[in-house]
């Protein structure tokens, strides 16, 4: 006897099953795999935010440790393969983030308090599998108009990740990150304190390229300085674009939001620059002392802490203050920058307090006493507060009350915040010793 066909609607019953599975498969295959984190620059993005989604494991240990020959006083950067680190004595080391074995070293005549930052090309990132957020992209009205070169066909490609850095004599350079190579090197007149910041300029010229490309890009360094000036590099050259002066020192980074840069210096001035032009998009905030921290910048919300103890949050539209905060007792002294978590700001004084700050009121939410000071910004990531302090604590607190749910404590001390790559930690403290923490085997 013959049996009848199976019907399409049958047949699709059983496909299902196994087309779900095929899904499930296809997302844990390696093609689909997570992408490896990076961390780029010190504040971990362009608004130097210094907070990250994700969590650590709560079962942290030292997966490697590296003795480098001097004291560490800076963050370390990572394009997710390497971490860099730069020491007080105007040394470099590029080190294995998978074992911490030395990849390169440069041995300068100078030295560093300011962390290096990365640049990662797109195309670098998506070859490697690697995480990095995209550049902040400013318009300009024409190539020729703000570089004085209109050639689209000569536009710079950039295949291997770059890592610029500036020293305590005032240098700014720019190295192959994979072999330390130099590619150029720049001079400003101060003492350089604050990380560099990357963004990709846009412009619209009169001719295409051979592919009817009508766009030139260029990658352009800001690095602020002593001096008082904000410095603008072309990255392909290290030929300078745009110099804006405040007339004072300028300690801090820059951060980047809206297609503009911040910077608070020792005028008692929050300046907001036009990356596009170099000039000033308004007149300078007035701040009620001076600042060396970095302004962290979210949305349409700006904090900048001053020395003399007072948070600011600005509106970046109106240039209004939408809140100040104050110890009312007692003066707090704000060196560090602050994080931004979802519903509030972190911030370390030298004072040995960190203190959580309501976002929408300036209200204090929480305070936590040091044993010593954290000269290092605080960082978010996910529900926690990571600090590391001067007596050599790292500490994970709890963002929500500020309980500590964690601790490390080493010899030396702790003078920067460190980098976070997915579930791995890395810092450097001033016996010149760099850690890897990790989820234990």
């Amino acid at each position: 006897m013959l049996l009848a066909p199976r019907s399409s609607l049958d047949s699709l019953g059983l496909l299902l099953p196994l087309m779900f599975l095929l899904v499930l498969a296809m997302d844990a295959s390696p093609s689909r795999a997570e992408s490896t984190p990076t961390w780029t620059t010190a504040r971990g993005n362009a608004g130097a935010t210094g907070a990250v989604d994700g969590r650590l494991p709560d079962d942290l240990v030292v997966i490697w440790e590296r003795q480098l020959a001097e004291a560490i006083e800076t963050t370390p950067v990572s394009d997710g393969q390497r971490v860099y680190v730069t020491d007080v004595m105007g040394g470099i080391e590029a080190l294995n983030l998978t074992d911490g074995g030395s990849v390169w070293r440069k041995d300068l005549d100078t030295g560093f308090v300011a962390a290096p930052a990365i640049f990662m090309p797109a195309d670098y990132a998506t070859a490697q599998n690697l995480r990095s957020e995209p550049l902040p992209t400013i318009q300009a009205e024409t190539a020729q108009a703000e570089t004085g070169q209109a050639a689209p066909n000569d536009q710079p490609s950039f295949d291997q990740p770059i890592l610029v850095v500036g020293d305590v004599e005032g240098n700014v350079y720019a190295f192959r990150a994979v072999d330390g190579e130099l590619l150029w090197k720049q001079t400003t007149d101060g003492e350089i304190n604050g990380s560099p910041s990357f963004f990709r300029l846009e412009s619209k010229t009169d001719d295409s390229d051979a592919d009817g490309n009508s766009k030139r890009i260029e990658i352009r360094v800001l690095q602020t300085s002593q001096d008082g000036s904000l410095y603008c590099f072309d990255l392909a050259t290290g030929t300078l674009a745009w110099k804006y002066e405040t007339g004072d020192q300028i300690r801090c980074a820059v951060s980047i939001g809206d297609g503009k840069t911040y910077l608070g210096g020792c005028d008692a001035g929050l300046h907001v620059v036009n990356l596009a032009t170099g000039k000033a998009a308004r007149e300078p905030l007035p701040l009620e002392g001076p600042t060396g921290s970095t302004p962290a910048i979210s949305g349409n919300e700006v904090f900048v802490p001053i020395m003399d103890g007072i948070l600011y949050s600005f509106d970046p539209e109106s240039g209004s203050v939408r809140w100040q905060y104050e110890d009312p007792d007692r003066p707090q002294d704000y060196r560090g920058s602050v994080a931004i978590g979802p519903d509030r700001v972190v911030i370390a004084s030298r004072n040995k307090h960190v203190e959580a700050i309501e976002r929408s009121t300036g209200k204090m939410l929480w305070r936590t006493t040091l044993r010593r000071r954290a000269d290092a910004s605080p960082l978010i990531v996910g529900d926690d507060v990571w600090i590391a302090s001067t007596d050599g604590q790292l500490l994970r607190l709890g963002l929500s009350d500020g309980s500590q749910r964690w601790s490390y404590e080493i010899k030396g001390g702790f003078y920067a915040a460190p980098a976070i790559l997915g579930d791995r930690l890395v810092i450097a403290d001033d016996e010149g010793v760099v850690r890897c923490f990790g989820p234990k085997p």
